[in-house]
């Protein structure tokens, strides 16, 4: 029975490694578009463990058994924070390739760039990622101290969801945003966030319900993580609405560039495909209380959101580099591929050994 997550974990070690070699065969012919694809591969991932990792503070405040049946899965996806925080290298490296405001030819030229430098510049985007890191981690580490002293918990949960907030959200701005560093949006960043927490959300409801304890578990309890889902879908689509509809008042050229391509190409298909299958079809079903305490059809609903939220990574980099329309690359399926296959391969490890644990 041991040896099963053993292969799996192996298998995905191994996709993963052949995965991102492939991508960076593919990738030095465009070595932009191969970042670009890896950067929204990096994005989605990093949002499943730092969303965890924020749902798990969420529970120490809110309480209620639906945290319970969920948090070994979350445990175990913000465990993978340090490999995370080690995959970021490409992005780090790769900046000056990746972000308009990183090469001194931008500077040069561009009054607006050369304005924000104290902020948008390498050494500042380096440490302030390495601070966003330092800081999930150290919450994570704090929380699993203190996973035995629940009285201690509350105490650090608080503090610790504002830290999520801010760290977020700035994570969001300068790994997505920036790439058009003339387009500005307050609400993106918590936009991103909602987004984290959503796809961390689905992807512990769909673990929980597939496990071989789910038949056993009782139909509250599921009823409760598919209120939770529909709140976060709610949130997400108030935000995603509302960053659209302000910036379309407005109208101002410098605000309508980031929507233009995302409108006005193909690449509305996938916006459609968002509006159906991050927000309208999930929460028809989970306005259903018989379709939330169904097992399967809550999976379902779990799946569909995490699938829709890795698109949503992709349309949130890639089109204003292919303002032509939907032209998907090779490196837009090895990169996914070759960080997801790592991401699981770090996330069956300590899920396995906390299996073995209770064992």
């Amino acid at each position: 029975m041991k040896s099963r997550p053993d292969h799996a974990r192996v298998f995905a070690l191994a996709v993963g490694i052949l995965a991102l070699l492939g991508c960076v065969l593919l990738g030095r012919q465009a070595p932009r578009q191969a970042l670009l694809s890896y950067l929204f591969a990096f994005l989605f991932c990093c949002g499943v463990s730092v969303g965890s990792l924020a749902l798990l503070m969420v529970h120490v405040l809110t309480g209620g058994a639906w945290g319970d049946l969920i948090r070994p899965h979350l445990l175990a996806a913000a465990r993978v924070l340090p490999l995370l925080a080690l995959l970021s290298l490409p992005v780090l490296f790769g900046e000056t390739i990746l972000y308009p405001w990183a090469g001194p030819a931008g500077l040069a030229h561009d009054a607006l760039l050369h304005a924000q430098s104290w902020y948008l510049n390498p050494t500042f985007f380096t440490l302030r990622t390495v601070s966003y890191f330092a800081v999930w981690l150290l919450l994570l580490a704090q929380l699993q101290r203190r996973l035995d002293q629940p009285e201690r918990l509350p105490r650090l949960a608080a503090p610790g969801l504002i830290l999520y907030a801010i760290t977020a959200t700035l994570a969001a701005v300068d790994w997505a945003m920036s790439l058009l560093p003339h387009w500005h949006s307050t609400v993106f960043g918590l936009l991103v966030a909602t987004g984290w927490t959503l796809s961390a959300a689905a992807l512990a409801t769909l673990c929980a319900t597939g496990s071989r304890d789910a038949p056993n578990t009782a139909p509250a309890l599921f009823k409760d993580l598919g209120n939770l889902l529909l709140a976060l879908v709610l949130i997400w689509a108030y935000l995603a609405f509302m960053q659209y509809l302000t910036i379309w008042i407005a109208d101002l050229p410098a605000e309508t560039r980031w929507y233009l391509p995302r409108t006005l190409s193909s690449w509305r298909e996938v916006a459609w495909f968002l509006i159906l299958f991050h927000f309208i079809i999930p929460f028809a079903v989970l306005l259903s209380r018989r379709a939330k305490q169904q097992r399967k059809v809550l999976a379902g609903v779990a799946a569909v959101l995490l699938i829709a939220h890795g698109i949503d990574a992709l349309w949130l980099i890639v089109p204003n580099s292919r303002p032509a329309g939907l032209a998907l690359q090779w490196t837009d399926l090895a990169a996914p591929l070759g960080l997801g296959a790592l991401w699981l391969c770090g996330f069956l490890t300590p899920l396995r050994k906390m299996g073995a644990a209770h064992g």
